[in-house]
């Protein structure tokens, strides 16, 4: 391990080089390496044709850093491998124009094959992404008409189908600890997430390419306790040392809170409760769904705010929720404070949570919808304008026993909840339930042919996937079936022989009702 100032990066790593990091917005984001290369290449446009892989979305939101779009609008990327860009308006932008080759695969698939990647192995073999719009039969994941070569084909193994990724090797990997000590050892101390640098420098020393790791100090040897490493130094080529303390944000909203990285627990949540609203009444239905001891893997959009419910009716000891950055347990913010989460009771490596979820470790999925179809299919990566990727929602909607998807039914409904019903003020402007999805993100027939229970929670209605579609099972108080939901869809869905009244008392300002229902012996 050499110790050596941003300058000489630029000696290091070289055009056309497939690069790789392992953050989440700004957390693990080596943003002054980041901004040493931007730099450069302002100066003399020799730093172009890059791959970059990442399993997550990288930006800073504020506006005062370095990130993607920097890489972007430079015309630095020729190529990019994610799952998921939620931040990176000017990359989405070059995905819809055609200006940069552009994948989504699964954050599960891309994140765990960095270790699968060895000389003794044919790389990530998965049933993950079948019939979905990761296989080859549908769009392999190419995002746009530019990008033409295959990374995903399909392979057949004792008479089963597989998909088999090809991705890149590694020249670069750019990754961010809080300290290094002089044998190049990496603590992530200060870190709020862990991450997956520990295999991404794996693969990139297997390739015999380089490990740049951005740190804020260097340590002598002993200061920190050996099982607290998280890289060894022998993966690590590169220390460099951080000078300037926001290019080193532990997550976009604040430098460092020690709360965040375990070292206390808060006394109760920095963000305010809900308002009583469509979102809450939602996820308010969705929670009952649950069951005590559930392990819940929360997905982003709405069901970020699931556990903003929980803490409101004091449950969060009865269900142990989880986001596959490897955070297990505790208060997980949302909206404002997104990506800050406390009172944790476990935080394992990104890969290694990715190991917890193919492995039957989670009960029940919450995932968000953008289209649905009359069949069940749901599309969350390409719609409208919108070209979000499939993030981890193919890896986890074909793993886990139970999903239930929350989201409106009806884009720009107005509706008001008083005297425990519902009231359509205005109808809105837009169907999510459509005669097709746009992206085939989720299979409702492989959901049959596993077994899973599927449900989908609305503001108006509450759906169950059947081997024949979508069944309607129930219904809010004080809507009429025809007006208010039928006539809100593309299609008409199955109607159940027995509708049922949605629990009125969910409509209240206050509820109190949720830990009855999880303490319940069945999923309501």
């Amino acid at each position: 391990m050499k110790i050596i100032p941003f300058s000489k990066l630029t000696s290091i790593i070289n055009k056309g080089d497939v690069i790789a990091l392992a953050a989440l917005s700004t957390a693990n984001l080596p943003a002054e390496i980041l901004k040493t290369l931007v730099e450069y290449n302002d100066e003399d446009q020799s730093f172009t044709d890059f791959t970059f892989m990442l399993a997550n979305d990288i930006s800073d939101y504020r506006g005062d850093s370095y990130d993607l779009d920097a890489f972007t609008t430079r015309g630095m990327i020729k190529r990019l491998i994610t799952s998921i860009i939620t931040a990176s308006p000017a990359t989405i932008n070059a995905m819809r124009n055609n200006e940069i080759e552009a994948y989504y695969l699964p954050q599960g698939v891309i994140t765990t094959h960095y270790r699968s990647k060895t000389q003794e192995s044919p790389g990530t073999i998965s049933k993950i992404g079948l019939n979905t719009n990761v296989d080859p039969r549908y769009t392999g994941g190419k995002v746009n008409e530019r990008t033409t070569e295959d990374l995903v084909s399909l392979i057949e193994i004792n008479h089963q189908t597989y998909l088999q990724y090809d991705f890149p090797d590694i020249d670069i990997a750019l990754l961010r600890g809080t300290y290094a000590d002089m044998d190049g050892n990496i603590y992530m101390t200060h870190e709020a997430h862990l991450g997956e640098g520990y295999s991404l420098a794996l693969a990139t020393h297997n390739n015999r390419g380089k490990v740049i790791v951005q740190v804020k100090a260097v340590v002598q040897n002993g200061n920190f306790n050996p099982n607290d490493v998280f890289i060894p130094g022998k993966l690590v080529d590169y220390v460099v040392v951080n000078t300037n303390p926001k290019l080193h944000r532990q997550v976009m909203q604040t430098q460092y809170d020690p709360a965040l990285s375990g070292h206390y627990q808060i006394t109760e949540m920095r963000e305010p409760y809900i308002a009583l609203g469509t979102r809450k009444v939602i996820l308010r239905r969705a929670a009952q769904f649950l069951l005590e001891g559930d392990v819940i893997s929360i997905g982003f959009g709405i069901n970020n705010e699931l556990s903003n419910v929980l803490s409101e009716e004091q449950v969060n000891h009865l269900v142990q929720p989880n986001i596959d950055t490897g955070v297990f347990g505790g208060l997980i913010s949302s909206r404002e404070h997104f990506g800050m989460n406390y009172n944790l009771s476990a935080r394992m490596r990104h890969d290694m949570t990715w190991d917890f979820i193919y492995n039957n470790g989670l009960d029940v999925a919450y995932l968000s919808f953008a289209e649905v179809d009359q069949m069940g299919n749901v599309n969350v990566s390409k719609f409208g304008e919108k070209m979000n990727g499939c993030g981890g929602f193919i890896d986890i909607s074909q793993t886990v026993k139970t999903i239930v998807f929350s989201g409106a039914m009806v884009v720009g409904g107005q509706l008001s909840y008083e005297n425990n019903k519902v009231t359509v003020e205005a109808q809105g402007r837009a169907t999510k339930f459509v005669d097709k999805v746009g992206s085939m993100d989720f299979n409702a027939e492989n959901a049959i042919k596993f077994n899973q229970e599927v449900y989908f929670v609305t503001e108006r209605a509450v759906f169950e996937l059947t081997h024949k579609g979508l069944k309607l099972i129930e219904i809010a108080p004080g809507l009429d079936l025809e007006q208010d939901i039928l006539a809100n869809m593309a299609f008409r869905p199955i109607l159940s022989d027995d509708i049922k009244l949605t629990q009125s008392d969910i409509y209240q300002a206050h509820w109190g009702g949720l830990a009855q229902a999880i303490k319940s012996d069945y999923r309501i």
